[in-house]
Protein backbone atom coordinates (compact mmCIF):
# COMPACT_ATOMS: atom_id res chain seq x y z
CA UNK A 1 0.00 0.00 0.00
CA UNK A 2 1.42 3.40 -0.93
CA UNK A 3 1.28 6.55 1.16
CA UNK A 4 -1.77 7.95 -0.62
CA UNK A 5 -3.72 4.73 -0.04
CA UNK A 6 -2.77 4.71 3.66
CA UNK A 7 -3.89 8.32 4.09
CA UNK A 8 -7.19 7.60 2.34
CA UNK A 9 -7.73 4.48 4.48
CA UNK A 10 -7.18 6.58 7.63
CA UNK A 11 -9.66 9.19 6.38
CA UNK A 12 -12.30 6.56 5.65
CA UNK A 13 -11.82 4.94 9.06
CA UNK A 14 -12.04 8.33 10.77
CA UNK A 15 -15.22 9.17 8.83
CA UNK A 16 -16.78 5.82 9.78
CA UNK A 17 -15.87 6.27 13.46
CA UNK A 18 -17.48 9.71 13.52
CA UNK A 19 -20.51 8.41 11.60
CA UNK A 20 -20.92 5.57 14.10
CA UNK A 21 -20.62 7.93 17.09
CA UNK A 22 -23.35 10.15 15.62
CA UNK A 23 -25.58 7.13 14.93
CA UNK A 24 -25.12 5.91 18.48
CA UNK A 25 -25.96 9.36 19.84
CA UNK A 26 -28.98 9.89 17.57
CA UNK A 27 -30.32 6.33 17.41
CA UNK A 28 -28.74 4.60 20.37
CA UNK A 29 -27.33 1.90 18.09
CA UNK A 30 -24.32 1.35 15.87
CA UNK A 31 -24.83 1.70 12.14
CA UNK A 32 -23.39 -1.82 11.87
CA UNK A 33 -26.57 -3.14 13.53
CA UNK A 34 -28.88 -1.48 11.00
CA UNK A 35 -29.74 -2.36 7.39
CA UNK A 36 -26.87 -1.74 4.99
CA UNK A 37 -26.59 1.75 3.50
CA UNK A 38 -24.52 3.22 0.67
CA UNK A 39 -21.80 4.65 2.92
CA UNK A 40 -19.10 4.47 0.27
CA UNK A 41 -21.04 6.73 -2.10
CA UNK A 42 -21.88 9.15 0.69
CA UNK A 43 -18.22 9.38 1.71
CA UNK A 44 -17.02 9.74 -1.88
CA UNK A 45 -19.59 12.47 -2.56
CA UNK A 46 -18.22 14.48 0.37
CA UNK A 47 -21.19 14.02 2.68
CA UNK A 48 -20.32 14.74 6.29
CA UNK A 49 -20.89 11.95 8.81
CA UNK A 50 -23.71 13.97 10.43
CA UNK A 51 -25.54 14.53 7.14
CA UNK A 52 -24.99 10.86 6.24
CA UNK A 53 -26.53 9.79 9.54
CA UNK A 54 -29.63 11.87 8.93
CA UNK A 55 -29.81 10.53 5.36
CA UNK A 56 -29.67 7.02 6.77
CA UNK A 57 -32.43 7.86 9.25
CA UNK A 58 -34.63 9.09 6.38
CA UNK A 59 -33.90 5.93 4.39
CA UNK A 60 -34.74 3.75 7.39
CA UNK A 61 -37.91 5.72 8.08
CA UNK A 62 -39.10 5.19 4.52
CA UNK A 63 -38.26 1.48 4.88
CA UNK A 64 -40.65 1.39 7.86
CA UNK A 65 -38.01 0.46 10.41
CA UNK A 66 -39.42 0.99 13.89
CA UNK A 67 -37.42 2.92 16.48
CA UNK A 68 -38.48 3.41 20.06
CA UNK A 69 -36.71 5.84 22.33
CA UNK A 70 -36.61 4.72 25.95
CA UNK A 71 -36.74 7.23 28.79
CA UNK A 72 -34.43 5.20 31.00
CA UNK A 73 -32.63 1.91 31.08
CA UNK A 74 -35.37 0.10 33.00
CA UNK A 75 -37.89 1.01 30.27
CA UNK A 76 -35.78 -1.01 27.85
CA UNK A 77 -35.94 -4.11 30.05
CA UNK A 78 -38.90 -4.18 32.46
CA UNK A 79 -37.34 -7.19 34.22
CA UNK A 80 -34.64 -5.00 35.78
Amino acid sequence: MNTHELIEKDRVESWLREFDEICQTELGISFRDLPEQNLKAWYQNGMTPKVACFQMMQNLDSAEVYFHEFDCFTDADPGL
